[in-house]
């Protein structure tokens, strides 16, 4: 116990925001540090570790031609403001293990890797299990997966421990949108730190005067848990400046609405409902620039929702370019993957509550017959994306167990590979 918890803290210690630093660190020097101290942790426990340097990296333990894989990543998001322990302290307190990347995805990283370092040691593995560390997972480039999936071997089936319990049948599409007006108006300003996160503040500089707002910083695939401080700049501003044609086009296309109600895109079906989150602002020479994150429910056409919305922004003068998508991820309820990792789950919990869907994208739209499975559970707190993130002792502890009941359950499972969970190709 004592021995997971301080590499938890050790982890967290490492500031790891995924950002490009030359040739010899394409996504950070501190996230290649993170790397580097789970690959010696893992080498200390006999585990065969990959490290092919600036591209992708991974951690190996068992024999024979199956392969189950588990996707963590150990990028974090910015810290943000408002924290009232040390972001990157690992401090304990009331119980509870505080700093960024605690709940996502370093504290599910340990414990998965504790979880392999228990089976290693009870019994003889009849299959090999493979732990690969995203390192780009925040900032949605995903090239090391990307890299990954090029050049090595695909696993059949497996998690990636970055999302809810009981598990995540259903992922909404996600689409990142760059919206550009030239001559807005605007001498400087910025606002946001990331596409999908709720910004906290945000502030801009016009030839009238100097404006700033804040908010409530949250994960942008739930913005009902926040408040978006670029759009209350945005109504802010307006109110003092209403001839400023950026800022009428904002106040009529997006406002306040978080469901798409103002582009005329709001959708809603079984896997869930669209969502719209203003994340970044920018201004430059006067071009002002917006990053939207939209996540959008299965059964909505990607194509309606990027014609919609260049259309409406050019009628106002502005360009509007979808610069990231990845579509829809739907899991069938007799998946065998799903159900070994349920049954793991209910016989250390003893609750039996139905798979559910998200708007957030995780690492299982990477490859076939993955799932997001943990670590976040019913009912409690989930701080993730916002400041005091932290994971309960309790819980972090019950997620090694949890894993590594699941992964044994997973090696034995004959028609794992059989699963046909997919990514939804309706509209490819």
């Amino acid at each position: 116990m004592n021995e997971m918890i301080e590499a938890l803290q050790k982890l967290v210690s490492f500031q790891s925001i995924a950002k490009e630093e030359g040739t010899e660190y394409p996504y950070g020097k501190k996230v290649h540090d993170a790397k580097e101290y789970v690959l010696a942790l893992a080498k200390s426990f006999g585990m065969r570790v990959t490290d092919v340097p600036g591209k992708y990296a991974y951690i190996e333990i068992g024999e024979g031609p199956r392969l189950i894989g588990i996707l963590s990543h150990l990028d974090v998001v910015p810290a943000g403001d408002g924290w009232t322990q040390d972001p990157f302290g690992g401090e304990i307190v009331d119980g509870k293990i505080y700093g960024r990347g605690t709940t996502d995805d370093k504290g599910p990283t340990i414990a998965v890797l504790y979880a392999m370092k228990a089976l290693k040691e009870k019994t003889t593995l009849p299959a090999r299990i493979r732990l690969i560390l995203g390192q780009t997972e925040e900032n949605g480039e995903w090239r090391d997966i990307e890299a990954y999936t090029d050049a090595e071997e695909i696993p059949e089936c497996g998690f990636t421990p970055d999302g809810d319990f009981p598990a995540i049948q259903n992922e909404l599409g996600a689409m990142v949108f760059r919206v550009q007006m030239p001559q807005s108006g605007f001498l400087q300003g910025e606002g946001g730190t990331a596409p999908n996160m709720v910004p906290e503040r945000a502030w801009v500089k016009t030839e009238f005067g100097t404006y700033e707002a804040s908010g409530k910083a949250c994960h942008g695939c739930a913005p009902w848990l926040g408040l978006n401080g670029i759009s209350e700049l945005m109504e802010k501003v307006y109110q003092a400046e209403p001839e400023n044609r950026f800022l009428r086009m904002y106040a009529d296309l997006i406002g306040k609405t978080i469901y798409g109600e103002k582009l005329g895109i709001a959708a809603e079906d079984e896997s869930g409902k669209l969502t719209l989150n203003v994340g970044l602002f920018e201004v430059r020479d006067e071009t002002a620039t917006l990053m939207v994150d939209i996540r959008y429910p299965a059964k909505k056409n990607p194509d309606e929702i990027s014609g919609s919305l260049v259309r409406q922004f050019s009628s106002y003068g502005a360009s509007c370019e979808c610069v990231y998508h990845v579509r829809p991820l739907y899991t069938p309820s007799d998946s065998p993957v799903l159900g070994a990792l349920l049954s793991a789950y209910r016989e250390v919990t003893g609750d039996d509550s139905r798979p559910i869907s998200i708007g957030g994208g995780t690492y299982a739209k990477a490859m076939p017959n993955m799932v997001a499975f943990g670590p976040n559970f019913p009912g409690h707190e989930n701080r993730e994306h916002m400041d005091d993130e932290y994971i309960l002792v309790e819980d972090f502890l019950k997620l090694e167990e949890i894993y590594e009941r699941a992964l044994a359950y997973l090696l034995d499972s004959s028609d794992a590979a059989s699963s046909s969970s997919r990514i939804d190709s309706a509209f490819a």
